[in-house]
């Protein structure tokens, strides 16, 4: 064998290695999910397919009503580095989504039981608006407590907030927004009920990963008590997660259960989440969501008037995105729409 013939021999071997490490590099940047999760536009879904009401006169819906979602998908490198590229993605640390030391799958079993709740909040809120009779009682409960945090050894999972700082509460929102309205190191005097028992007890907020003031708590806004004169259900076999439904369930019953033909044969879309008040809250993943609104067909697309700019931003020039702060607003926004 000359030396050139062994040398080419030796070769092979190293240049099948390099080759074999690039696929695998290659395979990897495809399919191997990095610590980042994208929002990615789901289809909406048509409110009325989610409701059974019985034990009460109902008028037929006359259009569509959709609520919106998203998809949370963990990305791998080229998907990943796409959707840093694009302004219209969005795309968040794991840590953002999933509570550090909490398990995915509790976690999305939390949120379907968090939909749950707000699908009773709303249809009381959209039955009260039709002018039926109805209440609803609610409290805050601790879902989760975070390791090392605040409030690790002061409150445990399944403890009820009743106030904080002798001020009732009742929503989760009302909570989040008081931490977010203290510095780190204040303290925070929590009434809770635990195992039957109410109790102060303290907590001193720290900063969580993003430097925000926390008690490093997982909470959800629970119905304690529900007064309706029918029975209204939820489709079994719902897997939607989170709150941001309620604006639309709330609407949808509304329109049900009035004699007012309020979508008036248009197809009208939307997110937000709606408090015993018939506030509407934040939710997140709006870009995506009108975006899918877009493609649906949506002639109206209802957002919590704090993320309309980002809603605006995202919609095509004929879709009309309309911000509200109550379910009294975007029942007057779609009458005036109509």
């Amino acid at each position: 064998m000359t030396v050139g013939s062994h040398t080419r021999a030796a070769s092979l071997p190293r240049t099948a290695f390099y080759a074999a490490t690039a696929g695998v590099v290659a395979w990897a940047a495809f399919a191997v999910p990095l610590p980042f999760v994208e929002y990615v536009p789901n289809t909406p879904t048509p409110v009325a397919s989610l409701i059974d009401i019985d034990g009460i006169e109902v008028t037929e819906i006359d259009g569509d009503a959709a609520l919106l979602t998203v998809l949370l998908r963990q990305q791998p490198t080229v998907p990943a580095i796409g959707a840093l590229l694009d302004d219209r993605r969005d795309l968040l640390h794991v840590t953002r989504i999933y509570p550090p030391g909490v398990d995915r799958q509790e976690y999305l079993r939390v949120e379907r039981d968090r939909f749950g709740r707000q699908f009773d909040i709303a249809a009381v809120v959209g039955a009260q608006a039709a002018g039926v009779e109805a209440d609803v009682v609610t409290e805050v409960v601790v879902v989760h407590v975070l390791d090392d945090s605040p409030a690790d050894g002061v409150l445990v999972p399944g403890d009820t907030v009743l106030a904080v700082n002798g001020v009732p509460i009742a929503a989760a929102e009302q909570l989040q927004a008081i931490t977010e309205q203290r510095r780190d190191g204040d303290e925070l005097r929590l009434t809770i009920r635990h195992d039957g028992e109410v109790r102060d007890v303290t907590a001193a907020l720290a900063p969580d990963s993003e430097g925000q003031p926390r008690l490093g708590i997982q909470i959800q806004t629970s119905v304690d008590e529900l007064q309706l004169p029918f029975t209204i259900r939820l489709a079994d076999g719902t897997r939607i997660g989170g709150p941001s439904a309620g604006l639309m369930v709330a609407l949808t019953v509304y329109d049900i259960l009035s004699e007012e033909d309020l979508l008036a044969g248009r197809v009208v879309a939307g997110t937000g989440s709606l408090d015993a008040d018939g506030r509407v809250g934040s939710v997140g993943g709006v870009a995506e969501k009108v975006l899918a609104a877009a493609d649906y067909g949506a002639e109206i697309v209802l957002v919590p008037n704090p993320s309309l700019a980002v809603a605006r931003d995202a919609a095509p020039d004929h879709l009309e995105v309309v911000g509200v702060t109550t379910l009294d607003g975007a029942l007057e926004a779609l009458r005036a729409a109509r």
